[in-house]
């Protein structure tokens, strides 16, 4: 009888022992990564520690990242815990226009955890115009870390994004003026300046941690292999409108009110079906040169790789207003289309890859004659224009120096397709039997 009651003393005492051990274990982790020096954390718990120090900040990060953004899209605590045994030496998060003030909350907070920091600033893009170039400074990015003897410590990276009308602009974390105590030169949000659609948020607990990240995790992470994004230099547009008078009559307003339209609607149409294109010929070099459209021009000209081409793109333009007039060459073969919108012409020009080139070709109608203009290789990259985000070549000055040569600053009134650019070769001529396929008028 006596051990019976023993036994049934024994069982509750033990209950109680293992209840008051699991909430000292959870006391002691819940509270490490405030007590615990960072060279000693593992790198969860320093988000951890840093998200919980926004929140309380009233900061609304998001994990950009691409490595800790898969591992917690799906909320799931298996693949944080892959993540922390496999991660990287940085961790990048990204905060929408959060004010100074917040920001300076949030760093005074993670100062009192030893953490010492690295703030750039940069002038507000938003205020630079051709006709002004004062403008104020914004807080573009932090680092933050615990300084480690011997070591290159764990980096929170974080990146200030700010509204450009219908996408997200970030600065580049590092240039000849700005130099970081460490380098994330590997960081897709730290070498360029880039942009991205505007980004609407999830939300996931984890470890009792409030994370959040894009929605759309999967176009986010395609959006970053091409989110590279240049300014347009308006230094250089300053000194090109010193040496060449801004024409501002009504006339030369009214076309550039057209033209913009112009390039929206071409905008509106190819990314609705997905056809990626980018300003070319001499509305890049407007663009370029004097961040503008060339006063004396009549016409828009864009590019679109050959590859990017439809058979249904000519309706898709003819259905929105666009009257097709000129098409040149076919698909394997220089193919040019050109439409009319009102009294303002479209010229597209199809791009071709070559070993060591890329290239776009001409076709005299007259002659059947064909030309071809010959570029360095490219990638694109995003820009604003005419208050439009929209595509560039990229670097672009190899491109405007093969297509405009050394002289491309000096405005030239008598411009002649075929023999004016720098980079045009003769390229034979259509056999006669081809004419009605490869040169088509319908004006």
């Amino acid at each position: 009888m006596l051990r019976s009651q023993n036994f049934i003393l024994i069982i509750p005492l033990s209950l109680i022992f293992l209840v008051l051990q699991y909430y000292g274990i959870k006391y002691f982790y819940d509270n490490l990564s405030s007590t615990t020096p960072i060279e000693e954390r593992v790198p969860w718990e320093a988000v951890k520690l840093f998200l919980s120090k926004c929140e309380h900040s009233g900061i609304p990060v998001f994990v950009i990242e691409p490595s800790l953004l898969r591992a917690v899209r799906e909320g799931n605590r298996r693949r944080v815990e892959l993540w922390n045994q496999d991660y990287q030496r940085s961790v990048t998060f990204g905060v929408i226009e959060p004010g100074m003030d917040l920001l300076h909350l949030l760093v005074s907070s993670m100062s009192h955890e030893n953490y010492e920091f690295w703030e750039k600033n940069d002038p507000d893009p938003r205020g630079l115009t051709i006709y002004r170039r004062t403008y104020r400074v914004i807080t573009t990015h932090y680092m933050l870390w615990v300084p480690i003897q011997g070591h290159t410590p764990m980096l929170i990276h974080l990146v200030v994004f700010y509204k450009r009308g219908e996408y997200l602009w970030h600065s580049a974390g590092e240039d000849r003026l700005h130099k970081p105590p460490y380098s994330l030169s590997g960081s897709p949000f730290f070498s360029t300046a880039g942009s991205y659609i505007l980004i609407d948020l999830r939300t996931v607990y984890i470890d009792g941690v409030k994370i959040q990240f894009p929605n759309d995790t999967f176009r986010f992470l395609k959006e970053i292999e091409t989110s590279e994004f240049v300014e347009c230099n308006y230094t250089r547009a300053y000194f090109f409108y010193n040496e060449y008078r801004l024409d501002q009559s009504k006339q030369v307003e009214l076309f550039k009110r057209k033209a913009r339209q112009l390039i929206l609607l071409a905008k509106q149409i190819l990314d609705s079906v997905g056809v990626p294109f980018w300003l070319s010929s001499g509305t890049c070099l407007g663009w370029f040169r004097q961040c503008d459209l060339i006063s004396h021009t009549t016409d828009v000209d864009i590019g679109i790789s050959i590859t990017d081409y439809r058979e249904d793109l000519i309706g898709l333009l003819e259905s929105n207003g666009l009257a097709l007039i000129h098409k040149f060459g076919k698909v394997s073969d220089s193919l040019e289309l050109s439409f009319l919108f009102g009294d303002i012409k479209l010229d597209i020009f199809f791009f071709y890859t070559a070993d060591e080139y890329f290239w776009n070709g001409g076709t005299q109608a007259s002659t059947g004659n064909k030309y071809k203009y010959i570029f360095p290789p490219f990638k694109l990259c995003w820009t604003e224009f005419l208050d439009l985000w929209i595509r560039v070549p990229c670097p672009a000055a190899p491109y405007i120096l093969a297509n405009y040569g050394p002289k491309w600053m000096i405005p030239n009134k008598k411009w002649d397709w075929k023999h004016s650019p720098n980079n045009v070769i003769e390229n034979g001529q259509w056999p006669k039997e081809e004419w009605d396929e490869v040169i088509q008028l319908y004006e």
